[in-house]
């Protein structure tokens, strides 16, 4: 796949864990990027994003709707519209919706996850 592509994410199956949904837009199962993937979370009312680390890839996340907080073991930053976040690898994180409507923030990994590969 090469050239531009685009994706509307009304097309793009649901990824239902305990406490949330993702949709995982721009990947390589998606439309062939190679260095990077972009998803959005919806981390509904009283839900996590349980502690895990990314060993290689730097991730971002910029919130879009909610309140909540992102956990790491040295700091805990709160999240509202607006903050933006940037995660090194080998730092483990949570995030968890504090308010009462759900937590939503687009992700960007790079390089992306090996699960959004092809292979």
């Amino acid at each position: 796949m090469t050239g531009l592509k685009w994706v509307d994410i009304a097309n793009v199956d649901a990824v239902f864990k305990e406490g949330r949904t993702s949709w995982i837009v721009i990947s390589e199962k998606t439309v062939g990027a190679q260095n990077l993937a972009m998803g959005v979370n919806e981390t509904h009312v009283g839900g996590n994003v349980p502690a895990h680390k990314h060993d290689k890839e730097e991730e971002v996340m910029f919130f879009l709707q909610g309140k909540g907080q992102f956990v790491t073991k040295d700091q805990i930053i709160e999240l509202k519209p607006g903050i933006c976040v940037f995660n090194p690898p080998g730092e483990t994180h949570s995030i968890v919706n504090t308010g009462d409507e759900i937590l939503k923030f687009v992700w960007i990994y790079s390089p992306q996850l090996d699960s959004h590969r092809n292979k």
